[in-house]
């Protein structure tokens, strides 16, 4: 299969999905949410259910471009670009995929702060601060499974995405973030991180936590899923930063 077998895919959409994702890359390498050459970010081409852009496995993320990123298929196959994608990373984001069409963008991190709260009895905690409280009642937790090296385990991985999920906590290993686009996918990423290094900031003081209200944390969330705007603003601001410090992502 090639994509020009794909007639619904938007080729003009396709270009600005690798940018947007070569982009959120840099940007993860560029902040610190990356692991060597490590984890994995995919993005569904757009028009289609089955193909979707993934980092190749050996570049570094802050040297990836928007025509490094594979297309790649259901199968495995490369139906686009050159290089190789790694076992683990085609596994988990085929199996968050297939769980749910609209989970498009599909980011996996080993970011410190997140995994450290990964490895907690009582994990994320959402009613622990304001940026937390936004992923209340969308956040799935997933125990150790080794690594994704077979179909089944990429599946286990994808049926903790159901239709509320925006973040799977995997326990003592990382984070998976899901958006519809780059910029939600992205915003997710960020926010979480910054929630996750609050709660081990607080829990580290040894003080008793400032419990909140339950109707409160719900009006919280309830009031954060109305931001359609903010998320591209912060792309957009985090792309500038890009063009200003390491730019040529959109080659």
């Amino acid at each position: 299969m090639t994509l020009a077998d794909q007639p619904r895919v938007d080729h003009d959409l396709l270009r600005q999905a690798r940018i947007d994702l070569a982009a959120a890359l840099r940007a993860a390498a560029l902040y610190g949410y990356n692991e060597g050459i490590d984890n994995h970010f995919s993005y569904a081409v757009p028009g289609s259910d089955d193909l979707f852009l993934l980092n190749p496995y050996g570049p570094e993320w802050s040297e990836l471009t928007a025509s490094d990123l594979l297309v790649v298929d259901g199968d495995g196959t490369v139906v686009e670009g050159e290089g190789e994608w790694e076992t683990t990373a085609f596994m988990i984001h085929r199996g968050a995929h297939r769980a749910r069409a609209s989970a498009r963008c599909v980011f996996h991190t080993h970011m410190p702060f997140a995994t450290a709260v990964s490895t907690t009895r009582g994990g994320f905690d959402t009613t622990l601060s304001q940026a937390a409280m936004s992923f209340h009642g969308r956040v799935s937790t997933l125990a150790y499974g080794g690594l994704a090296h077979a179909a089944d385990e990429g599946d286990r991985i994808g049926s903790a995405v159901d239709e509320q999920t925006s973040v799977v906590m995997l326990e003592n290993h990382g984070v998976i973030v899901i958006g519809n686009d780059a910029a939600e996918a992205w915003s997710r990423l960020y926010f979480l991180e910054r929630a996750c290094e609050v709660q081990i900031l607080a829990q580290s003081t040894g003080q008793e936590l400032i419990a909140v209200p339950d109707d409160i944390v719900q009006r919280t969330a309830e009031q954060s899923t109305h931001d359609s705007v903010g998320p591209g603003k912060l792309f957009d601001a985090v792309k500038r930063r890009l063009d200003r410090e390491n730019p040529g992502y959109e080659r």
